[in-house]
């Protein structure tokens, strides 16, 4: 896949899109990569999300709009995908410090933001460690939701980490004396589909189950796969995941003999330990085939 490329088409696309519903599914497909793993790349590569970057990109043309005083504030709200005048508002106020009836009035400063460019940078030449393991079928036992874009304010989690961690996380520790539920290093482990809908990832979060499962949990089966996997040594948390995709996905996958396995989810996996230290190592698996 030419990333370059992909990613100037997809602003190119959203530049066509200003005025319409954009699917997060449809961007991920121009690149050729799941929605979950463009989100992260994007952010990575922008220093912004995805949905910060069409927000901005619709406020700033929509500036010219109420400058040229042929349409209706709430026309121009509707046109740029706002359910109602109060929302529209709110978020043109909060990027421009004024409100659009103050930019009729005309003499206030105003933002501008453009649309970004990826260019051509010189990549490569340290060391990614990797290693190539089958693993038969297996399941995992947990929350299972759908990832979205944002994480609560101050947060570093997602919300579907954050019910994890905060009502299911403790309940399998509770059973950590059991070989019945989960086996390292699959004590915890995320399985994020690589085919999704309407911007949302199929997520199941928890521990790999060998036997009954633990009440009110979710299980799901993970098929037996060759995978790619990747130790990296950082904290963990949704602001440092982007780095690491960026570099599998636009670095090591070009230059391998492999392409991913669209039928098989990508797993990160976190081993006991502190993950808020920056010794700690998690895994990246990605599912592959020989090309």
């Amino acid at each position: 896949m030419d990333w370059l490329k992909g990613m100037n088409d997809v602003v190119g696309y959203i530049e066509k899109n200003l005025t319409q519903p954009i699917q997060y599914e449809s961007l991920a497909r121009i690149v050729g990569c799941s929605v979950y793993e463009f989100f992260r790349i994007f952010s990575f590569l922008a220093g912004m999300s995805i949905s910060e970057y069409i927000r901005r990109r619709r406020l700033s043309q929509a500036v010219f709009d109420i400058q040229s005083g042929n349409e209706k504030i709430i026309d121009i709200a509707l046109k740029y995908c706002y359910e109602s005048p109060t929302a529209f508002t709110r978020a043109f106020k909060e990027l421009h410090g004024v409100t659009p009836s103050g930019v009729q009035k005309g003499g206030v400063p105003l933002k501008s933001y453009s649309p970004i460019s990826f260019i051509l940078t010189i990549e490569g030449g340290n060391a990614m460690n990797f290693r190539i393991e089958h693993k038969d079928s297996f399941r995992i036992m947990g929350l299972s939701g759908y990832e979205t874009t944002e994480c609560n304010d101050g947060d570093t989690l997602t919300p579907l980490w954050r019910e994890f961690m905060d009502n299911y996380n403790s309940r399998l520790w509770n059973n950590g004396g059991s070989d019945n539920y989960y086996t390292a290093p699959f004590w915890q482990v995320a399985a994020y589909s690589y085919k999704s809908d309407d911007g949302r990832t199929k997520t199941i979060i928890g521990a790999e189950c060998k036997g009954q499962c633990i009440k009110d949990m979710t299980v799901e089966t993970i098929p037996s796969a060759t995978w790619a996997v990747f130790p990296i040594n950082s904290v963990t948390g949704i602001n440092h995941v982007p780095a690491a995709y960026t570099k599998i996905l636009t670095e090591w996958f070009p230059a391998s003999n492999y392409c991913r396995n669209e039928l098989v989810p990508t797993l990160e996996v976190f081993p006991p330990g502190d993950a808020s230290s920056d010794d700690y190592t998690w895994e990246i698996w990605i599912p592959v085939i020989e090309k």
